[in-house]
């Protein structure tokens, strides 16, 4: 009778345990969008190295995204790449690059929307019109991005790391940087912020 009662409990606890999906082109799932869909809350995706042109990925469940050697995610100068919602998202090892720009609209390579507990660190992004856009969040980490910006003029380009409307945010050891051209010889020139 105990082995009965055991039994339901045992595999009621492995059936939260979280799992781990791989993302690549020898791996079950091919894209990330593909893996995002089939999880559940508290896996973890590993991506493999390589370029992901995938439009927007929205991530609306505690997930870990982590990448393996920078895997390139790329917004084609299109779209927001990375849409944070929900709340204790990992995001972690990866090159995001080319989001869309708009006047409009607040796009960004990683965006964080009204939620809490999302870590952003150790990642590339480059000529993002924001690169991490953080929006009504509760105790998110940003840190040890490298952020590098190359717009040609202020309407151009948001901010490296931008926070409306937040509360509690650690922010620490990221590197902001502008290419932009010179104003007399049109020679790029590098300007940072830490």
């Amino acid at each position: 009778m105990k082995c009965l009662i055991f039994l339901p409990f045992f595999l009621c606890c492995l059936s939260s345990q979280a799992g781990v999906l791989k993302v690549g082109p020898a791996q079950k799932y091919k894209t990330i969008r593909a893996a995002v869909l089939a999880s559940v809350a508290g896996d973890s995706i590993l991506v493999e190295p390589g370029l992901y042109k995938e439009k927007n990925i929205t991530i609306d469940k505690p997930l870990a995204l982590i990448g393996i050697q920078f895997p390139v995610l790329d917004g084609e100068h299109k779209y927001e790449i990375l849409s944070l919602k929900s709340s204790q998202i990992s995001i972690q090892g990866f090159k995001i690059i080319h989001s869309g720009v708009s006047s409009m609209e607040d796009i960004a390579g990683i965006k964080i929307y009204n939620t809490r507990d999302v870590t952003v660190t150790n990642n590339i992004l480059g000529d993002n019109f924001f690169g991490i856009y953080v929006q009504a969040g509760t105790k998110c980490r940003i840190e040890n991005n490298e952020i590098i910006a190359y717009a040609k003029s202020e309407q151009q380009s948001g901010n490296g790391i931008h926070c409306w409307k937040c509360d509690s945010l650690l922010i620490r050891k990221n590197k902001i940087s502008a290419v932009k051209p010179e104003p007399h010889h049109g020679m790029p020139q590098a300007a940072s912020a830490h």
